[in-house]
């Protein structure tokens, strides 16, 4: 589990999927911009088959440290930045994240990356107020 408390800096395409990508990617220092802009060229659902939209979350560092009694002095993933991919299936964000992400140039950036099918969905207006 990671907690993270972040704001989205790229958002392209509308609605949600039934699969979601994640892809974790630690930013060197000072290269964020070249990320964001190069990331900004490759977050477009537009001519991907069966992906509805992609996002880009930057974690504030400074907010998103460990809240424990003893943190460490230094957490190098408190900066971490979220791609994330929402799609139809699973494999279409797989084909997704190898073509655009995790197979690229920001391959040195990735820490870790998951697909993740809904299996159930529940909306305020499903829960009868008592």
């Amino acid at each position: 589990m990671i907690r993270a408390v972040a704001r989205i800096t790229i958002s392209r395409g509308q609605g949600r999927g039934a699969a979601l990508g994640i892809v974790r990617l630690r930013p060197l220092a000072g290269s964020e911009d070249k990320l964001r802009a190069a990331l900004r060229e490759q977050l477009d659902p537009e001519k991907l088959d069966g992906i509805i939209s992609m996002h880009l979350i930057e974690s504030d560092p400074a907010l998103s440290k460990p809240i424990t009694d003893d943190p460490p002095v230094s957490d190098p993933g408190s900066g971490d930045w979220f791609v994330l991919v929402d799609g139809t299936d699973a494999s279409a964000i797989s084909a997704a994240l190898t073509a655009r992400i995790c197979n690229t140039a920001f391959k040195s950036a990735v820490i870790s990356s998951g697909v993740y099918n809904l299996m159930w969905d529940l909306a305020k207006s499903d829960i009868a107020l008592s």
